[in-house]
């Protein structure tokens, strides 16, 4: 139950099992054409789809690399760990950044991020959808809108929420998208997926200085999206086969009804924490569907409390991160989370607590839980 890498159904996991195939095959081709069809209706977006081997954080500098020239100016919105890693990302990249920096456990009050862009002439504004340091599900609608009032590129780290929350890709102006496979999409780690609009594209082919990116050049890419059995770079394909799978599964669910679970599972978990009277980092406001981070009580030692979990509960939660390191743990409840591993999961936080002499009404979080797990 950690934010990603998440549980893989069998099904996807069985898929990588099939037999290789020449990543210039016919058969393959076919594949991967499918699978970039069925990534666009997920990300509701006409745009270019780029899935390569790698991380999120790879897909993070392909997204940036492609539309960001030395001394631009950007302007980073953060209010978490992977906030501060994308104005990183651009720094490196030789960017000028100005940082937006929102309180941790708190979102980007749109009025705040309009008076920034109006202050000076920013190409692009970048934007993390969900931290997966806080849980803080960003305006991403809103904050898209602003960018295009002004002409300013919008880019979106959607890593911890594509896949479980909605993001309509081409609906809200997002100019460049990108996201991971461990997460609400549910497939192993190992690929960067990234998509651009027209508009993105356009920017990357009149850049005045070259590209400082090879492999990342979406450019070089272009002829093996429209023709899959060319050759540029050898694609995972069988990371390319639990993509094809886990689309197929997302789509038969329905994107409207997947959303769904995961607001109504986030919703329950919540409430069953609150019920024990653990305190939460975010607002249920600004609180993202697909994970959440819960504060310790006074004297419950984390690292003791994680292993309790793991060993006596077979629960994996995850630490907190930057400041809250050792004040709070991380439940991600995405992917192909369900109902039971809800409850399992308040159980084993109710049992891991009070082996730490912490004192509630035992079953109360199962209680708060169940009343909006069953309606």
């Amino acid at each position: 139950m950690i934010p990603g890498p998440t549980n893989v159904d069998p099904v996807v996991l069985r898929s990588m099992a099939k037999p290789v195939l020449s990543h210039v095959s016919g058969s393959f081709a076919d594949i991967f054409k499918e699978t970039i069809a069925d990534l666009r209706r997920i990300f509701q977006t006409d745009g270019l789809i780029l899935p390569l081997a790698g991380s999120g954080t790879l897909a993070a500098e392909i997204a940036l690399a492609n539309i960001i020239e030395a001394g631009d100016r950007v302007l980073a919105v953060s209010g978490g760990y992977f906030g501060d890693r994308l104005a990183e990302i651009a720094s490196t990249l030789g960017a000028k950044v100005d940082k937006l920096e929102i309180p941790w456990g708190s979102a980007a009050n749109p009025k705040d991020v309009e008076r920034r862009l109006s202050s000076a002439d920013y190409k692009a504004v970048l934007v993390v959808h969900v931290d997966t340091s806080t849980g803080v599900a960003n305006p991403a609608k809103e904050l898209a809108a602003l960018a295009k009032s002004r002409n300013t590129l919008f880019v979106l780290d959607t890593v911890c929420s594509m896949g479980g929350m909605n993001v309509q890709v081409d609906d809200w102006g997002i100019d460049v998208c990108f996201t991971g496979s461990q997460k609400a999409l549910a497939i192993p780690p190992g690929l960067a997926i990234v998509s651009f609009n027209a508009k993105a594209l356009e920017v990357r082919n009149k850049r005045k200085s070259p590209i400082g990116t090879y492999y990342g050049d979406v450019k070089r890419w272009i002829p093996i999206l429209e023709d899959p059995t060319k050759y540029f770079a050898t694609q995972a394909v069988n990371m390319i086969f639990a993509l094809n799978q886990t689309c197929k599964m997302i789509l038969a669910e329905g994107l409207a009804s997947r959303f769904a679970r995961h607001a109504k599972l986030a919703s329950a978990f919540r409430a069953g924490l609150r019920a024990i009277g653990l305190r939460l980092l975010c607002e249920e406001t600004v609180s993202a569907d697909t994970l959440t981070v819960a504060y310790y009580p006074k004297g419950v030692d984390d690292a003791k409390f994680r292993k309790t979990m793991a060993e006596k509960y077979g629960v994996v939660v995850a630490g907190g991160l930057g400041a809250f390191k050792g004040k709070a743990f991380r439940v991600g409840h995405m992917g192909s989370v369900n109902a039971n591993d809800i409850l399992s999961t308040i159980s084993a936080t109710e049992g891991s607590l009070a082996s730490q002499s912490y004192e509630f009404k035992a079953g109360a979080g199962i209680a708060a839980a169940n009343r909006i797990l069953r309606t």
